[in-house]
């Protein structure tokens, strides 16, 4: 019933619309959005039925053909002349087309337990996520103090809030878009996530309820190698600086709140390692002229990790990744 409502709604909306839409963009586009919201309503409904009657390994085993094959298709058509970011030596990894091809794999099952999120914080599942450093954001909540999990486009980054609020933590990301564009689908899920009176996220539009959010004591993941408002030259390794957005390091200044590093790793089928590292000293974060120090801290908790699953980097990473001017590398 569920299922037909949605779907309903999905088609009665297009039918109310589709005037409008048609004078604001093409008609295919507006009809591939529609049916992509159809569809996943329909995969929203199968995953979770699935999911209550398989073991999480047979779950994925079932799924893996699906979704091999369509990463298959997806590299097999995949546009020509496309140029990836060079990267620093220290983040070298392999490319060939099965590396490629696993990494897509990897990225389509990861997002499957988005569907059912309630989930995770139960047997089996809750077995299948290690996490290290939750007791330093344990004791910055019993104080009253607001926590800023600073991360990066690093491994399966999506699921940092989903796996941290089944361990108890209710955590909401920043987003650089608007509210209005957060989907259907995406609308759908949010209401099966531990903690629903939580927000998952705040988008740019929704500044003054962040602010107030963070103010309340609660845990903010905040992206930091998005290129988005002011940015901060961190010197990263081999003569390489990352640009750092400093909106993480900006709400710890303000808001007095604890800024650690937040890591996550896939380490197998449906199998992950969140890292919370050592928090940023409090003097690093004094004042302005002080940024590139704390930057510089989390790059040191995050740069191991790095090094270890170079082939878990991911493009946002990567390009905020800058050579040195080769006058200046050559003075150092």
């Amino acid at each position: 019933m569920f299922l037909r409502v949605q779907i309903m709604n999905v088609f009665e909306s297009a039918a109310a619309s589709s005037l409008r839409c048609c004078a604001m963009q093409p008609f295919s586009v507006y009809l591939k959005g529609r049916l992509k919201n159809a569809a996943g309503c329909c995969f929203f409904q199968i995953f979770r039925w699935l999911e209550r009657g398989l073991s999480p390994d047979t779950f994925y085993s079932l799924l893996k053909p699906f979704f091999g094959t369509r990463a298959a298709m997806n590299s097999a058509f995949k546009k020509s002349g496309v140029v990836f970011p060079a990267r620093p030596a220290v983040l070298q990894a392999a490319a060939t087309t099965r590396i490629a091809r696993q990494a897509r794999l990897n990225d389509y099952m990861n997002h499957v337990p988005e569907f059912f999120p309630e989930r995770l914080g139960g047997e089996p599942w809750r077995q299948r996520c290690r996490i290290e450093g939750l007791a330093r954001v344990h004791a910055a909540r019993q104080i009253g103090r607001p926590v800023i999990l600073a991360f990066v486009h690093f491994g399966p980054y999506f699921l940092l809030r989903h796996w941290l609020r089944a361990a108890g933590v209710p955590m909401a990301i920043l987003r650089g878009s608007q509210s209005s564009e957060r989907g259907l689908v995406l609308r759908i899920k949010d209401r099966y996530s531990p903690f629903p009176e939580v927000p998952l996220a705040f988008h740019s539009d929704q500044m003054r309820a962040l602010v107030e959010f963070v103010t309340a004591g609660n845990v903010l993941g905040v992206p930091i190698d998005v290129p988005r408002g002011k940015l901060v030259e961190v010197p990263f390794s081999d003569g390489w600086t990352f640009q750092m957005a400093s909106g993480a390091v900006r709400l710890a200044t303000y808001h007095e709140a604890e800024l650690l590093p937040c890591c996550i790793i896939n380490e197998g089928p449906w199998r992950f390692s969140v890292t919370l590292g050592r928090p940023v000293p409090r003097e690093f974060l004094a004042g302005e002229a002080d940024w590139p120090r704390a930057g510089k801290h989390l790059l040191d908790e995050m740069l191991p990790l790095f090094q270890a699953h170079p082939e878990q980097c991911r493009t946002d990473l990567i390009r905020s990744l800058k050579p040195k001017a080769t006058e200046e590398v050559a003075s150092v």
